[in-house]
């Protein structure tokens, strides 16, 4: 009974390990593809950074970076500073970049998200994206699993198409300097069409930038409800 209770503990370890292993290549996929997007020696803010371990691919590849999130720590070493999901306890125009990673769809407040994107960006930086898009039903029934998974830790979440996407990203003073769809197969833990978009600010005015209210409806569609204050 010992050594089988030994030889268990002995798979549930290596199992361990072999998770930790898909995380850590999955964050270093994701870190590269960042890197070519952003400039080299960026200063980087990756919001919601969780385990952390793109971060610190990121600064493995020359880039500065500080995690929030709002847990107590992150399992990677990185420069990390816990937040109230918020408001973003950093200096307003230091970071070349801001990572988003996921992040968007758990916003109980994205024009507060987005107002803190833009008071953190200098004038030339640049906002990573990526999101879950619910293409097909069974997008929408993993995003709907997703949803019953968090909804009682962070809020429901909110999943849209591209087109509300890009209608929220200008309303909020951001255009779109590219954007591509990802395989569904990256993470078959989680196998849901996926977009990245990188964005940058526009020149209008930011007094004069509408604000936008994304309705939490869950893991359902929802037209973006834009109201001028």
């Amino acid at each position: 009974m010992e050594g089988s209770n030994s030889s268990l503990a002995g798979v549930r370890r290596r199992l361990r390990r072999m998770q930790r292993r898909r995380k850590v290549g999955r964050a270093y996929d994701m870190a590269l593809e960042v890197s070519r997007v952003i400039p080299r020696k960026a200063r980087v803010l990756d919001v919601g950074c969780g385990n952390g371990f793109i971060a610190h691919h990121l600064i493995g590849m020359g880039s500065t970076v500080v995690g929030l999130d709002v847990g107590e720590s992150t399992k990677a070493r990185i420069g990390y500073t816990r937040y109230d999901g918020r408001h973003f306890p950093v200096q307003s125009s230091t970071f070349d970049a801001v990572l988003l990673c996921y992040v968007l769809h758990h916003a109980q407040n994205f024009e507060l998200v987005m107002s803190e994107v833009r008071r953190v960006l200098r004038a030339d930086g640049l906002v990573v994206i990526y999101e879950d898009i619910p293409i097909s039903r069974w997008d929408r029934i993993v995003c709907a699993i997703h949803d019953r998974k968090w909804k009682h830790r962070t809020g429901p979440c909110t999943f849209l198409l591209e087109p509300a996407w890009r209608v929220l990203f200008s309303a909020c003073g951001f255009e779109i300097m590219t954007e591509r769809p990802l395989s569904r197969w990256r993470n078959l833990a989680h196998p849901v069409a996926r977009r990245l978009f990188v964005l940058k600010l526009n020149s209008v005015d930011a007094d004069l930038i509408p604000t936008t209210r994304m309705e939490p409806v869950g893991a359902t569609l929802q037209t973006p409800v834009c109201v001028t204050t």
